[in-house]
């Protein structure tokens, strides 16, 4: 018996030291004397995406408001969405919805961060901003008793770094309006019988005022993928360039007309070189102004299209020149239950109308009921208009390493997802302790 004992006291020891951490924390917080009971803070539903949003950082600035994971427990709805700038900076829409005794206050603030803002500056201007919304409701709640204003003068030049360039060039804008950007990238990997390698590059201009727009773009892409076979080394090798220009004209609240030119190349798609020109023009149902929030536009498109096969198609064709038109119609809805996004688009060629194609494609997001969400994505097409295929068809090696386009009467691709979460309905601990471990975050061996 005595071993065993032996054995048996350390356990017991740890065991107990275990319990004793265990119940800290809880006699600690329970101890707050009678009569100290803290007022209570405003119950507040961030809805924004991780890309734009840091909201660890958030919580852990505004520490004077509980943050809840569902919005049928806030009271209030904070909706934070986000669309690039024509000097390609962005423009964040932060929208603040009462609910529970804040029924029926709603309002939007917007913030505009510079091209060269750093994430950090990016999520420090909607703080800023997420913070002023926030005080409104605050202030009638017995939080306010312990907030305080803080004034910060002009700085000598007198201007918010932040602000967005008034219109007509004011603050001495050199560029005019223009603004440039290039990139590069390379992704290699492989293994000892096979590898892959990956380059492509990018170069932009854009010109955006609230009369005109010019953009234009251009873009290239080498791919190589080895593989050692037991008799021979096979590599597969695709390239694709495309320029596009566009300069669009608005014409009020809800119409805009332009024109667009795009020259491409690509192994894949057997094109030499492809060049289409034409005009374009748009209707939008709702005004311009809200399309953070919801946008319903009609789009129709002219354009004459001249074609430089690598190799003879199905039609007998190594060059031709056809008029094609594209019209397309979309949704896109951002909003307290959701988000939602539906196109439905046709091309035709006029030289044979039985040359189209139909296009549907949806996503939504959407909060069904407390810590149910559902999300679906699909995009299906009925393809008729393949004029670019290879009269020989495409070889075996071709089809098993896509390096050639087949023929098919349609596409589709398609995903869902449910998520249910249950428990408590804060969110306002931050703790990024060991997060690279396993369901704490990355991983690497």
């Amino acid at each position: 018996m005595a071993p065993l004992y032996g054995r048996l006291v350390p356990i017991s020891a740890c065991l107990g030291a275990c319990a004793l951490i265990l119940l800290i924390p809880t006699a600690v917080h329970g101890d707050t004397g009678a009569g100290s009971e803290p007022p209570e803070p405003l119950r507040v539903f961030l809805d924004c995406p991780s890309f734009i949003c840091d909201s660890d950082f958030f919580q852990t600035e505004v520490m004077w408001v509980d943050w809840v994971r569902n919005r049928q427990d806030a009271d209030v709805h904070v909706l934070v969405t986000s669309q690039t700038t024509g000097g390609g900076g962005r423009l964040f829409d932060i929208s603040f919805e009462g609910r529970s005794d804040f029924a029926g206050e709603r309002f939007t603030l917007t913030r505009h961060t510079q091209t060269d803002a750093s994430p950090d500056d990016r999520r420090r201007a909607i703080l800023h901003t997420l913070t002023l919304g926030l005080v409104r409701y605050a202030s009638e709640t017995p939080v306010a008793e312990r907030l305080r204003v803080r004034f910060e003068p002009e700085s000598s030049a007198g201007e918010d770094p932040d602000a967005a360039p008034a219109p007509g060039g004011a603050r001495g804008d050199p560029w005019n309006f223009w603004v440039f950007s290039t990139s590069a990238r390379a992704f290699l990997n492989g293994e000892s019988q096979a590898g892959a390698q990956n380059y492509n590059g990018s170069l932009s201009a854009t010109r955006t005022t609230e009369e005109w727009k010019f953009r234009f773009n251009g873009n290239g892409s080498y791919g190589e993928n080895r593989f050692e076979l037991p008799d021979r080394t096979v590599r597969s090798i695709t390239r694709s360039y495309t320029g596009t220009g566009m300069v669009v004209r608005s014409l009020g609240d809800r119409w805009s007309t332009g024109m667009r030119v795009r020259a491409r190349k690509s192994t894949f798609q057997n094109y030499d070189l492809v060049v289409e020109a034409g005009p374009a023009g748009e209707f939008s149902f709702f005004p311009y102004s809200e399309s953070t929030r919801r946008a319903l536009t009609a789009e129709y498109a002219l354009h004459l299209a001249h074609f430089d096969y690598t190799e003879e198609t199905l039609f007998d064709q190594l060059q031709e020149t056809r008029w094609e038109q594209n019209a397309r119609v979309s949704l896109n809805l951002n909003q307290p239950w959701g988000s939602a996004n539906t196109t439905a688009s046709f091309s035709q060629f006029l030289h044979d109308t039985s040359q189209n194609r139909i296009s549907f494609s949806t996503g939504l997001n959407a909060r069904l009921f407390r810590g149910f969400s559902l999300n679906v994505n699909g995009v299906y097409s009925v393809v008729r208009n393949q004029l670019n295929l290879p009269k020989r068809g495409a070889s075996e090696e071709e089809v098993l390493l896509r390096r050639r386009q087949l023929s098919t009467n349609y596409q589709y691709f398609t995903s869902f997802g449910i998520t249910y979460s249950f428990g408590s309905i804060y969110s306002q601990i931050v703790n990024p302790r060991m997060d690279s471990w396993p369901g704490g975050g990355s991983f690497f061996f």
